[in-house]
């Protein structure tokens, strides 16, 4: 998924998911503890009644989320249902331990340690807002249990933070309380924090992801892993000396045929063509160095130390002519001529790395193999050959394949041409 608002989504939808079970999981908990250990029948039932009713609606929405619509409905539903559980707590406690007996300032003292778990789980969703909301709700709860206790004149106000006046009489310390509140509001806070920055990581996760497939578009999947994994010396000018296989490719009689397609028809073609040529090529471990109009320059052990190079360009090449055939076909059935493409293929040292400047680089291969594979690609015209390979080549790959001896054909600007061998697709005959 290269988009990154839908993946930013989905994770939303996962961390709603994981928020939801917890939340079932913790409401089945809350309504059977509280049945267990809750002494009063009426705060007994109350709390197994609306641990059940809450696990209910919990589940509800998880089946409502596998539509992946409303999520911000489904985000701040499920963070109500969790605060509306768990807000009675301080209210029974207060009832279990005798309203007439115990004054209202005890609920003040109880806290709400359970709304900052839920707090804390809403940061799955990656969503700061349901955090803050956890806050703000549990901040205002505080405050009415605050003015719940000091409406009660059995409450008095503590001179003293101390551990007897605030916790175990009636007196209720403003400073504590407001310590409490402060506590809250920062730990909220930084949920909400945490939440955001893992959204941003995620998002700029994504966006180099994206950026990795949009370079596995330019270059091929060797050169684009090393370029996502560079390091400084790798985007420097520069390179080594390794021995290759350079496999050069065209279209033949393309020049005519583009101007009896016209521009848009031309580049639909090639983009056909090439997408074709190019998967042949990746499936063999090769690296496509660049496109020329209708040609193709790979290379082979290139970007890695391959020993098997040679054999990977022949079966590449091998599979450029299946490909192609098939493409024929397909265009046959839509009435179109068919095409026909010379490879060439040889093998030799050549100059692999970097080359232009600090702010514009290429990776690129430099050497007479380079040169010596376009002639070979040439001399196709020559013999009628769809793959010709120098004999190196074929040395080298130490494989048995179908071939043709066409001997030393001259070649323009080469003054010791290497021996020709046809290679024939057997699998064709």
């Amino acid at each position: 998924m290269d988009d990154p608002a839908a993946l930013l989504r989905e994770r939303e939808v996962q961390g709603l998911r994981w928020f939801l079970f917890a939340m079932i999981g913790a409401t089945l908990v809350w309504g059977i503890g509280g049945a267990v250990f809750i002494t009063g029948e009426v705060g007994k039932a109350f709390v197994l009644g609306t641990g059940v009713f809450a696990a209910a609606i919990n589940a509800a929405l998880l089946l409502l989320l596998t539509r992946r619509r409303a999520l911000e409905l489904i985000g701040f539903a499920t963070v109500m249902v969790a605060f509306v559980t768990i807000a009675p707590s301080p209210l029974l406690e207060w009832q279990a331990a005798g309203i007439d007996r115990v004054p209202a300032a005890y609920v003040i003292k109880t806290g709400l340690s359970a709304a900052l778990v839920v707090c804390a789980l809403s940061a799955l969703t990656l969503r700061p807002r349901y955090p803050l909301m956890v806050t703000g709700l549990t901040l205002a709860y505080q405050l009415f249990l605050l003015a719940l206790a000091l409406d009660d004149p059995r409450t008095i106000l503590a001179t003293q933070a101390t551990w007897q006046e605030h916790v175990m009489d009636q007196d209720v310390h403003l400073g504590k309380v407001a310590h409490s509140l402060g506590l809250t509001t920062v730990t909220g806070l930084s949920i909400a924090l945490v939440a955001w920055v893992a959204r941003q990581t995620v998002r700029r996760a994504v966006a180099l992801e994206q950026a990795n497939s949009q370079l596995r578009r330019y270059f091929s999947p060797d050169v684009a892993q090393r370029i996502a994994e560079a390091n400084a010396d790798f985007m420097r000018p520069g390179g080594r000396v390794r021995n290759i296989v350079v496999l050069v490719s065209d279209l033949a009689g393309f020049t005519p045929m583009s101007r009896a397609l016209g521009p848009d028809a031309t580049l639909k073609l090639l983009a056909e063509y090439q997408a074709r040529m190019t998967a042949a090529i990746f499936a063999e471990g090769g690296s496509v160095d660049k496109f020329l109009g209708d040609g193709i320059l790979a290379t082979f052990g290139a970007t890695g130390i391959r020993a098997d190079a040679p054999s990977r360009a022949i079966r590449a090449s091998i599979g450029m002519v299946r490909a192609l055939a098939e493409l024929n076909a397909e265009r046959a059935v839509r009435r179109q001529p068919v095409l026909e493409q010379r490879i060439g293929l040889h093998i030799g040292p050549a100059l692999v790395g970097n080359v232009g400047s600090a702010d514009r680089l290429e990776f690129t291969v430099i050497g007479d193999v380079v040169n010596l594979a376009s002639r070979i690609e040439q001399a196709c015209k020559v013999t009628g050959d769809a793959i010709l390979a120098s004999r190196a080549v074929l040395d080298a790959a130490g494989t048995r394949v179908a071939t043709v001896e066409r001997g030393s054909l001259p070649l323009p600007g080469v003054e010791n041409p290497p021996e020709l061998l046809a290679i024939v697709d057997e699998g064709e005959r």
